[in-house]
Order: structure tokens, then C-alpha cells, then sequence
């Protein structure tokens, strides 16, 4: 039986809501204020391959499992440099739920 999989860009939703629940409880009022400054004009939302730094956190059984995850990385694009929020691994499949926010060191 093949999994129920949420769309990527469904996901990605997920995880900025998430990123913002979470934020108070994880960032610094500094980082809270930085980003709600800045997000509107440089704020970003990338998606990307899972890559392996995950592998402390997650124990992928096999390769193809990793297809049900997405990486997540939250933050504010300057010009001198991206500020990174948060990264965040969430899984597409609509029965095996899960979720972990690797957060910006203080």
C-alpha cells in the first residue's frame, strides 16, 4: 500500500505555521523582533531535499522513505547574508505525522 501524501507546498505551510507557533518559546525577543521586521521584504521559505544532517535526528529505514520528508529552512535574506530562523523536518505522509524544528542558537 502506497503512502498518503500531503502536497509539498501543503507542507511548507505546515512548517511556517509551526515556525511561528513555536518561535516565542525558541528564539530570542531579539530574533522575534528581526524577523517580524524584516519578513515581509526579505523573509524566505525554502524547500529543499533532506540532507544529512537529519540523520542524528531521524533514522530513515531506507532511501525512498526519506522522499516523504521535506526539509524546511525559515529566515531573512540580507545582503550581506542569510539569517536563519529555523530548519525544519516534516514528513508528507498523512499517516505517519511528524515534525522537528532544529532552532537558531542564541
Amino acid at each position: 500500500m502506497s503512502a498518503r501524501l500531503s502536497s509539498i507546498e501543503e507542507v511548507i505551510h505546515q512548517a511556517y505555521d509551526i515556525f511561528l507557533e513555536l518561535a516565542p518559546d525558541n528564539l530570542s525577543q531579539e530574533d522575534i523582533d528581526l524577523f517580524n521586521e524584516h519578513r515581509e521584504e526579505f523573509g524566505f521559505i525554502e524547500e529543499a531535499d533532506v540532507d544529512d544532517s537529519w540523520q542524528a535526528v531521524v533514522a530513515f529505514e531506507q532511501e525512498a522513505e526519506k522522499a516523504h520528508f521535506v526539509q524546511v529552512t525559515i529566515g531573512i535574506e540580507f545582503e550581506d547574508g542569510d539569517e536563519v530562523f529555523a530548519k525544519v523536518l516534516i514528513s508528507r505522509d498523512l499517516d505517519a505525522p511528524f515534525c522537528h524544528v532544529v532552532w537558531k542558537q542564541s
